[in-house]
């Protein structure tokens, strides 16, 4: 009879001796079993410590094959705990009472015993390449469903976590053989044996591995499946630029520089893998750019792991908000690396030492890069600089290196010009393309990629996984109002939760906020099944914890946006007097903390240079919308104080203290589009329920801006006060920050925002202060001056480069030279307005009043007019070269002679008291 190679695994024959110095020799294995369950309340720390202890008794096994037994039966014993610790938030329904001490027995020791009886497992030169295919391993995965669902769990999530078992076992094993290599070195020194003895570096990388496949198995949030199991594979598109003969009149598909683009739909995984099989030396890096919650980190996750698997290429994984960019990448990664707590990480493979001759780095979140007194686009501007210097040098003759970074759509665009090699930025699309989203983006998707719906795909994923009866997407979640949302990755999941729990009217117009509070509700409002409430909530009222939530998230803010400490917590709920309900979370300070972080929507992270524990959130966008919310409320209560004050000089707050206020809330970091758009949604939901508190606030904000342009803001009232440098970027952002939330009611009332200003130049000097020099793309305060009464304003050379001005009123403004290239001019009131030599090239006027403006040597070509009132306009030597006059008034115009109209649509326009058609 001939056998496979490899070592025959046989369970120590002196296992069951009475000689051993335990009483009951069965008792070893309750031992164990009895370690994992009590984790399931909490006490799983202990387990891992219960388990070696286990093994160190089982001291008695000589052989390979009783060895490799151990190792086994360790690693599969360390990975069942691991993955039920992992769980403890799913609220198994288990007392004290009631736990049967035998069950791991029976899973780990019983299952086994038997397997061997019937069959020979034998482990060979494939095992440490594919543990996975140990067969005792599927096995096994069917008695652990059936333990999880006899202790509480439902099929459908027993069943989740039982076949996430396979990955913990792989990173177990690592782990395993790492912790006690000496015990296991017989394995590798039979002369006939099956194991290559591999190297510390290739170990440290298997470790390193097992551990990115274990990262994809990790829950979700309170989830019983990991990310691998409802994740589905997302497209993408890149800008190709047309043929000037493939060109059409589409004005939405041109970039700045008036060139046309096709967006080529490609499958972003395809696409990157084919790019790392090239291994172009001259192409070595790509960029992923998505909006929030479009699933660019979650891709980068899942393709890290799969690319480590295959093992053709080392993969570095590394979470930009994590890391500190320095001058030099060698050695900012080798400080990253020396900063792994769990020792996880290999040594540094950019090093000489260590040089890897293939590798793939992949940067994740390029808009989370953080340095002291440096903007985000600062830092992330000369990071990307740095890693094209260190690519190229890497391949100067062969690719070595590789880089692939992710980062949200705004600070994409902002470094976009160091991206400008063919399918370089690959943008990620949601999971459903609508057909207004098609017609207005010039797509070519020969593949037909498109037609796919890939929410009903994920829709049936997650059914099955929450054992919901739900074949594809609801009919309630398929309608119009609810694509944005629903085609989004994260969205779509933030959804699903509100769905099931039926709480919100999805019938109704949804606001993502209300969906966001939801889950903030229903977070508060989990309880275990025997009504035990949580501890980190216990005796707190919702609303109050609510509010300490949004502290904590101002925390976060204040400092990278994502990340924080409980002393920061801590010092920020001091400073709002939030110290009694931050003491109804905890006994001891930082336990207690710490205790409602790792409970709700974040994790812990490791620590920060003074050793603090630091934490983040599983998404940067609950920190935004709860950030969003806690500015609403200082809104709302700087509105009562100031009126309070009015009506009783004794009362309230004076200009003054609001300011403060406003400055140490709003000061420490700037404020961006995404924080903006939740603002906005938050005063939509309040204006739902009294219309005229919006219009009371927006009233409230002009006098407070009028009252700080005349005065400055009170940046000697802080505690501590900053020096000098960080008390004008301080009062800079809290100024922008008036700004754009007056903009955010403007927006909701469309009313027009009185500011008194002091004098006609006054905006144009506060807005120069505010967008400073433009370096590329939108400047964020831009896109926030709609609704404005700039009545008589002296704008001279003043740079409006893709402001959003819709229907501010510009009346007898002067404008001369002033850039309006691609401005948004919808509803403006120009009338009387000096536009003298202005650039106006591509802007949107439609329905603008522009009756007797001086439009002499302005550049109107490509502007959109449809609908726009020129009449008296003096257009002497005006460019309005491809401009569109649909419908415009263009009567009794001075000097139209002298203007260049080629190519310009006038239909239906009124020119000289006649319909030009």
């Amino acid at each position: 009879m001939t056998h496979e190679p490899g070592i025959s695994i046989k369970k120590p024959d002196k296992f069951w001796n009475k000689s051993l110095k335990i009483e009951d020799p069965r008792n070893l294995f309750s031992s164990v079993g009895k370690a994992a369950l009590n984790g399931l309340l909490g006490n799983l720390d202990s387990a891992a410590e219960n388990l070696v202890e286990a093994s160190a008794e089982l001291g008695i096994a000589k052989t390979p094959g009783e060895i490799a037994w151990l190792l086994i039966y360790n690693s599969l014993t360390t990975a069942m705990v691991a993955l039920v610790k992992s769980n403890q938030d799913l609220q198994i329904k288990i007392d004290n009472n009631e736990l049967e001490v035998n069950e791991l027995k029976i899973i780990c020791d019983y299952h086994l015993d038997r397997f061997l009886k019937d069959n020979e497992l034998r482990i060979n030169q494939n095992f440490f390449t594919n543990p996975k295919d140990l067969p005792i391993i599927e096995i096994i995965k069917v008695p652990l469903r059936q333990w999880l669902e006899e202790f509480g769990e439902d099929k459908a999530a027993a069943q989740s976590i039982s076949d996430r078992l396979p990955t913990y076992f792989v990173y177990a094993l690592r782990e395993e053989w790492n912790k006690d290599s000496q015990k296991y070195a017989c394995l590798t020194e039979q002369p006939d044996t099956p194991f290559i003895k591999a190297s510390e570096q290739e170990n440290a990388w298997r470790r390193y591995s097992a551990w990115l496949q274990r990262q994809v198995e990790e829950p979700m949030f309170f989830e019983a499946f990991g990310l691998k199991q409802i994740y589905v594979p997302l497209y993408a598109y890149y800008n190709c630029e047309v043929e000037e003969n493939q060109q059409d009149d589409k004005f939405e598909d041109r970039l700045h520089e008036n060139k046309q683009y096709q967006r080529v739909v490609v499958d972003l995984e395809s696409q990157l893998e084919t790019w790392l099989n090239q291994a172009d030396p001259h192409d070595a890096i790509r960029v992923i750019s998505g909006g929030p919650g479009s699933g660019k980190s979650s891709f980068t996750k899942i393709f890290a792991a799969k690319q480590a698997e295959k093992e053709k290429v080392r993969v570095l994984f590394i979470p930009l908000h994590q890391f500190n960019p320095t001058d030099d990448l060698v050695d900012a990664i080798g400080k990253f690396i020396q900063s792994d707590i769990d020792n996880i990480l290999p040594s540094n493979p950019l090093s000489k030492e260590n040089a890897e001759p293939r590798l793939l780095i992949i940067f994740d979140g390029l808009d989370e890069l953080a340095m002291q007194g440096k903007a985000v686009q600062e830092v992330a501007q000369q990071f990307v600089r740095e890693i094209e210097k260190k690519v190229d040098r890497f391949n100067s003759n062969k690719t070595r290196l590789q880089a692939l970074i992710t980062g949200r759509e705004l600070i994409v665009q902002a470094n976009s010009n160091e991206f400008r090699k063919p399918e370089q930025i690959l943008h990620v699309l949601p999971y459903f393309v609508s057909k207004d989203d098609k017609g207005k983006h010039n797509y070519k998707d020969e593949r037909k990629l498109l037609n796919e719906d890939k929410r009903q795909q994920w829709w049936k994923k997650y059914s099955l996984l929450k054992g919901q009866k739900y074949s594809s997407l609801p009919k309630e979640l398929e309608k119009n109002n609810l694509i944005e949302i629903t085609s989004q990755p994260l969205l779509n999941y933030l959804v699903a939760l509100s769905f099931i729990r039926k709480k919100v009217d999805f019938s109704q117009e949804s606001n993502l906020n209300i969906i966001y509070a939801d889950l903030l509700k229903s977070v508060y409002e989990r309880v275990w099944e025997n009504k035990r409430q949580h501890p980190a909530v216990k005796g707190l009222k919702e609303q109050d914890f609510i509010r300490v939530l949004e502290e904590i998230a101002l925390s976060s803010w204040h400092g990278d946006g994502r990340t924080t400490t409980v002393r920061d917590i801590e010092n920020h709920c001091n400073r709002s007097g939030l110290k009694k309900w931050l003491m109804e979370f905890q006994k001891k300070a930082e336990e207690g903390v710490t205790r409602l972080l790792l409970a709700f929507y974040f994790r812990q992270s490791g620590s920060n240079n003074q050793g603090d524990k630091t934490f983040e959130f599983t998404h940067k966008s609950f920190g935004e919308y709860l950030t969003a919310t806690r500015i609403v409320r200082e809104i709302k209560l700087i509105h009562k104080k100031l009126k309070a004050q009015q009506n009783d000089p004794d009362e309230g707050w004076d200009e003054k203290e609001a300011l403060t206020r406003w400055a140490n809330l709003c000061g420490a970091s700037p404020m961006d589009e995404y924080l903006f758009n939740f603002v906005l949604d938050e005063i939509r939901l309040q204006s739902i329920q009294n219309p005229s508190d919006i219009a009371n606030w927006q009233q409230t904000l002009c006098e407070l801006i009028s009252f700080m342009l005349r005065h400055g803001m009170p940046m000697e009232r802080l505690n501590p006060r900053p020096d000098f440098h960080q008390a004008n970027q301080q009062a800079r952002n809290a100024e922008e920050a008036l700004l754009v939330v007056l903009n955010a009611c403007a927006r909701v009332t469309e009313n027009i925002s009185q500011i008194e200003w002091d004098s006609p130049e006054a905006f144009g000097n506060w807005i120069s202060r505010l967008q400073g020099q433009r370096v590329d793309g939108i400047v964020f305060c831009l896109n926030h001056l709609s609704f404005l009464n700039l009545k008589d304003c002296i704008l001279l050379f003043r740079e409006f480069y893709w402001a959003n001005l819709e229907g501010v009123i510009l009346e007898g403004a002067n404008l001369y030279r002033a850039n309006l290239y691609g401005a948004n001019l919808e509803g403006v009131i120009l009338e009387g307005a000096n536009l003298l030599g202005a650039t106006l090239e591509g802007v949107i006027l439609y329905g603008a009043n522009l009756s007797g403006a001086n439009l002499s040597g302005a550049n109107l070509s490509g502007a959109n007019l449809s609908g726009a009132n020129l009449s008296g306009a003096n257009l002497s030597g005006a460019i309005l070269s491809g401009a569109i006059f649909y419908r415009a008034t263009l009567e009794e115009v001075k000097n139209y002679e002298s203007a260049n109209f080629k190519g310009a649509n006038l239909t239906e326009t009124v020119l000289e008291g006649k319909v030009k058609t």
